[in-house]
């Protein structure tokens, strides 16, 4: 991504990310998160990729945890149609693909979030 250019004001530095970097950095920061990386692994990851400093980089684990907490902040109600849907579909998907424990694992899971099935009682 192109960067803004160095304006002698910031001698020795690297130039600061134009807002579409910012972004980019962030949403990539919100994904290491999202598929297991820890704090360690991102701050490689930046240093490797975008030159960032240990401090540069937890600022931008700070904003992608935002994300990562807007991303979630719905209504009880809303995940629990949103965790539906996406079971109703991945039954549906294993019926077709000749899974049908898998198929079964989604049906008792929409059962209990539902509160079909009552566990023990």
């Amino acid at each position: 991504m192109a960067r803004k250019a160095d304006r002698g004001d910031n001698a020795g530095r690297a130039p600061r990310s134009t807002k579409a970097e910012k972004t980019y950095r962030i949403n990539r920061v919100a994904r290491l998160f999202a598929n297991g990386a820890v704090r360690s692994e991102v701050l490689v990851y930046a240093a490797n990729e975008w030159g960032l400093s240990e401090r540069q980089t937890d600022q931008y684990i700070r904003w992608a945890n935002d994300v990562m907490v807007k991303d979630f902040d719905i209504d009880r109600r809303t995940f629990t149609a949103e965790l539906m849907s996406q079971l109703a579909s991945l039954q549906k998907e294993a019926r077709k693909n000749g899974q049908p424990h898998v198929a079964l694992g989604c049906i008792n899971t929409m059962a209990r979030i539902a509160h079909v099935l009552e566990s023990g009682k």
